[in-house]
Parts: structure tokens; C-alpha cells; sequence
């Protein structure tokens, strides 16, 4: 067998190491079999499979705060003894530590830089505070970026008319199908939920999500009692599952692996999020064919506005439409999601990174 001689270097930076897992495996493994050295830099030490070295850079979600200038420091000091080819950020605070650790030294090191936006933190319907904020932020740091990677519609045109660099669009981060293998059966036996409407909201517990919200606009409504709602995620809100369980009819399951199985059981799958880059549980609902309703925001209308799922402008207009749907069996068009797969999306993502890299 011939033996890979690994020489070159690329860095993965992002928040935490849950937003590698869950996104960006597929994209190390790909560097890690053409023969590239892989670091990533997050907040932790975790060990993660196809990186060669983890770096802790102690970051904090919020790019402003104090504590990132000693991760910007020892960032700058890794990238310039590392040499990498190239750097691929992540998150706000990736973005933003990735982009700023070339700043003066770029054209010497002839490190690549490419961001990729999951979101901006400004959009149509965000607060001033969020444009006064990311905005000026994301345009200046845009001068040291290669090229900026977007995933909806709005972003695209944003970056596309105001970023100092090259601004592609591509169908998310790729929906792998393997991860949404069914394993696990008689689940809703399992759950006690036999007999029961079950609507699943699957995605991180906070202030984002709007599950509390969501949930307190649902006592103001007569909801049938054999409704049942799932909700699937990690959680950044203290005291959540008492916060949770003073409602009925609700479970709250935490993270969730195998997340087809909770799926598959659903009879509708919703999202009250007001904020969101190109949502993965809406692309999960459209694997499995289902029942989807959503906020009419950045994100989910550029995957729901073909008919394939229910658009609301509010949360009580979805709650609304959540007993719309059960009564009158209303069934969502199924449409081809064959372009967001995991498959296509690395053949994008690819073809973007060899035009600067050899």
C-alpha cells in the first residue's frame, strides 16, 4: 500500500466542538485523505476523528468579548508557526479569529482564507443593535478573506453587493443520510406516545429557538389533548428541564443521535426559530417526507417556499396551523432534495476550495 506523505496544513476554526461534529467531519475527512496535516481550534480539547492536532483557544460565542484577545493572540502565533495553506472558518467568533490571525502577514504566510457563513448575525427582520454590531465587522473583515461561503438567498445578496471578496452560495452543509438511518423500533412504545399527534421541534433549546416562547403562546390556544410535542437538543438556557416540564404534553428529550428514529415517529415538525442560516432539521423533515411548518425568515423560506412545507409570519399563526394540518389532514408537496445531500454539496464545496488551493 503506498504511504501518504502528509505536508500541508489546514486549520478548522469555529466556536465548539459540537458545530465540528455536526458539520464539518465529512470536510476534515476529505483533507485528512488527500493527505493533509488537519488542525481545529474550538473551546475545548475534545478529541475529535481525522484532526492530527486540537487546539484550545478558550474562545467565548460573543466575537466582542475580552476574553477572545488571548485567543486572538495564541491564534496569530499558531498560524504564523504552522504555516497553514489554509484556514477554514466557522461560527462568528471562527470567523472572526480566523480572518483577524492574518491580518498584516497574509501575502508572507500565503495562508488561504475562507469563511463560511452558517447565518449572519444581521438580516431583514435582526434588531439595529445586530447590524451596528456583526455588520461593519463581518464588511471589514471580509478584506482578509479569500472568499466568504454562504447558504441562503439573503446572505448571498448581502455579501455578494457589500464584501470585499469573492461570495458563493451553496446548498448548506450537506445532509448525510447515514445520520438519519432509522435503528431504533417501537419507539413511540418506548415513548408511551401510541395513539398520540406527536409535532417534534428538533434544534438547540435558546433564546434563538424560541422553544419557552413557543411554548408559553401555546397555554393561550385550546390545543387537543392528544397532541404531544418533542423537543430535541442540547440546551443553553439554566434550569431548562424545570423551565420545560411545567408544561403539558410536552417531553423534552435532550440531544438526540439518532435523530431519524425521532423523525420518522413525527407526525408534523416545526420551527418558531426567528433566526436561522439554512436550517437542518427543515432539510431533515424533507428527507422523510413530512409535515413542516415554519417562520417566515432567512433560511427556512428559501427551503419551504416551493410548497414543500407551511410558512407563518408569527407564533400564533403557527400554532394555528399546527391544528389546521391535524384536522383536515393536510399533506405537504414532497419535492427532490438531492442537491442539499452530503454527496453534492462536498462536490460545491470542493470546487470552491481548488480554486485556491492547489
Amino acid at each position: 500500500m503506498k504511504r501518504v506523505i502528509r505536508l500541508k496544513k489546514v486549520l478548522f476554526v469555529a466556536n465548539s466542538d459540537r458545530h465540528i461534529k455536526l458539520c464539518h467531519l465529512p470536510y476534515m475527512k476529505m483533507f485528512h485523505d488527500k493527505g493533509y496535516i488537519v488542525h481545529v481550534a474550538t473551546n475545548s480539547l475534545e478529541e475529535l476523528p481525522y484532526c492530527d492536532k486540537k487546539i484550545d483557544l478558550k474562545l467565548k460565542r460573543n466575537p466582542y468579548s475580552i476574553s477572545n484577545l488571548l485567543a486572538l493572540k495564541n491564534i496569530r502565533k499558531l498560524v504564523k508557526e504552522e504555516q497553514y495553506e489554509l484556514i477554514s472558518c466557522h461560527t462568528p467568533v471562527g470567523g472572526f479569529l480566523g480572518r483577524m490571525a492574518v491580518i498584516g502577514r497574509k501575502k508572507k504566510l500565503r495562508t488561504k482564507v475562507i469563511y463560511t457563513a452558517h447565518g449572519f448575525h444581521f438580516y431583514k427582520k435582526s434588531g439595529l443593535i445586530s447590524w451596528l454590531l456583526y455588520y461593519p465587522l463581518e464588511k471589514f473583515l471580509s478584506r482578509y478573506s479569500d472568499c466568504v461561503i454562504t447558504m441562503n438567498e439573503e446572505d448571498y445578496k448581502i455579501a455578494k453587493k457589500k464584501f470585499h471578496t469573492d461570495v458563493y452560495k451553496i446548498h448548506g452543509i450537506g445532509l448525510n443520510k447515514d445520520r438519519l438511518k432509522t435503528k431504533e423500533k417501537k419507539l413511540k412504545e418506548k415513548l408511551n406516545l401510541n395513539n398520540k399527534y406527536i409535532v417534534t421541534y428538533i434544534a438547540e433549546i435558546s433564546k434563538r429557538k424560541r422553544q419557552l416562547e413557543f411554548l408559553k403562546r401555546l397555554k393561550k390556544h385550546e390545543i387537543d389533548k392528544d397532541i404531544v410535542f418533542l423537543l430535541i437538543g442540547d440546551s443553553n438556557i439554566k434550569n431548562v428541564d424545570k423551565k420545560l416540564n411545567k408544561y403539558e404534553n410536552v417531553k423534552y428529550l435532550g440531544f438526540k443521535e439518532n435523530i431519524g428514529d425521532y423523525i420518522k415517529i413525527s407526525d408534523l415538525i416545526i420551527s418558531p426559530s426567528h433566526q436561522e442560516g439554512l436550517p437542518q432539521n427543515i432539510l431533515e423533515a424533507k428527507y422523510f417526507k413530512k409535515n413542516i411548518i415554519g417562520m417566515n425568515i432567512r433560511g427556512i423560506k428559501d427551503l419551504l417556499e416551493d410548497g414543500s412545507g407551511i410558512l407563518v409570519n408569527n407564533i400564533d399563526e403557527l400554532v394555528e396551523k399546527i391544528m389546521d394540518v391535524k384536522h383536515n389532514n393536510n399533506k405537504c408537496k414532497t419535492v427532490s432534495i438531492d442537491e442539499y445531500l452530503l454527496e453534492n454539496v462536498q462536490i460545491e464545496i470542493r470546487n470552491i476550495i481548488n480554486k485556491y488551493i492547489s
